[in-house]
């Protein structure tokens, strides 16, 4: 793990936990995402997740949510952060944003779960 940031360490180990424990290799596959270097690790705009969605669906972000672009999609998106305008669009349009502990909760299989890089 090479995440310098003890929040995405913490994170990453509890989405390795989960693969394991529930033998789900999107989060062993979410958690190296995670665990990626500052500089490289991933930022999601909401246009690109409208873009790749389809209504109901439920995608998970191993990084950062931005606001930039419109959503008009009934979509759940887990992801380790949101920027603010990001989440009051997901939820106006009637979708869900989640924390990633949430996240794993709601879908601790990863059944039927994007990852979006």
């Amino acid at each position: 793990m090479t995440s310098s940031n003890p929040l995405h360490r913490h994170v990453a180990v509890m989405l390795e936990k989960a693969g394991r424990s529930e033998k789900a290799p999107i989060w062993d596959v979410a958690s190296r995402l995670l665990s990626r270097p500052a500089g490289t690790q991933i930022e999601v705009n909401l246009g690109r997740i409208s873009r790749i969605s389809s209504a109901g669906q439920a995608l998970f972000v191993p990084g950062k949510v931005l606001g930039s672009g419109i959503i008009d999609k009934k979509v759940v998106v887990g992801a380790f952060s949101f920027s603010s305008s990001a989440r009051s669009k997901i939820e106006s349009a009637g979708g869900s944003a989640l924390s990633v502990e949430q996240f794993l909760k709601k879908y601790p299989k990863g059944s039927g779960v994007k990852l979006v890089e």
